[in-house]
């Protein structure tokens, strides 16, 4: 599971790494695409996390290893999105967290075809801010990444110590 602010680089990231790797793709912004024609438009959001999620059980039931990319700046969403993966065959999950200085993701975020305005960017900042990702939501193991994608911290509910030592993580 990808998390992070638009303009921080995480789909950029996600989709390279699913493509390398031969993983499903599941976006929520693709299919807003795909149903409205236009991946800004919030008018279908439901069904665009229906179809997301309907996605994810037809890959895990496939057997593939999936790559889901949203911001999950909500912890309630990504407790929902990691019980249905449970539920669905998902053997371990993975969080990455790319955290990316507001202003950073602000001058990115302009400079794109699809501008999120800065007040959402704002209120998803702070939201991946005062509440982010925990073991404890469901995840095996979180990778926090920075703006240059560069691993930050790894922390797993089974091996933190060896993830902190094969990483050679940075305290921040």
């Amino acid at each position: 599971m990808g998390m992070g602010i638009p303009g921080s680089g995480k789909t950029t990231v996600l989709k390279k790494f699913a493509r390398d790797y031969n993983y499903s793709y599941v976006c929520p912004d693709d299919i807003r695409l795909e149903l409205t024609g236009d991946s800004k438009n919030q008018s279908k959001n439901k069904e665009v996390w229906e179809e997301a999620y309907s996605r994810l059980k037809k890959y895990l039931k496939d057997g593939s290893t999936v790559v889901f990319d949203a911001t999950f700046a909500d912890p309630r969403v990504r407790e929902a999105c990691i019980k249905i993966a449970r539920e669905h065959g998902a053997n371990r999950i993975y969080g990455i967290k790319i955290d990316v200085p507001i202003e950073i993701a602000k001058d990115r975020n302009s400079k794109r075809e699809r501008v999120v305005p800065e007040h959402v960017l704002d209120r998803m900042h702070k939201n991946l801010s005062s509440s982010p990702p925990e073991i404890n939501e469901g995840f095996d193991s979180i990778f926090m990444l920075n703006e240059y994608h560069q691993l930050l911290k790894a922390e797993s509910k089974n091996k933190q110590e060896i993830l902190k030592r094969e990483f050679k993580v940075r305290p921040r």
